[in-house]
């Protein structure tokens, strides 16, 4: 677990829960906190320590700025 990734992690969720008609819920798993918008999933974080990840489905071209260099790539269609 990091303080980073705990910090990221929250400022995802902040973020998500500031957009106007945002759902918030676990419908996978108590461990996936899951963002939705007129029924459709935009942000997953997971709820695990040890496995600090946020899923954030984006346009291709919005993908390249939230790459961190040396992590995974966007992936496209």
């Amino acid at each position: 677990m990091s303080a980073a990734g705990d910090r990221l992690q929250d400022t995802a969720r902040q973020a998500a829960l500031a957009l106007p008609g945002t759902d918030h819920g676990y419908p996978f798993t108590q461990h996936l906190d899951v963002y939705k918008v007129a029924g459709k999933v935009f942000l997953i974080v997971t709820d695990d320590p040890d496995e600090q990840i946020i899923t954030v489905k984006c346009e291709p071209e919005h993908a390249r700025a939230l790459v961190l260099p040396g992590r995974d790539r966007p992936r496209t269609r």
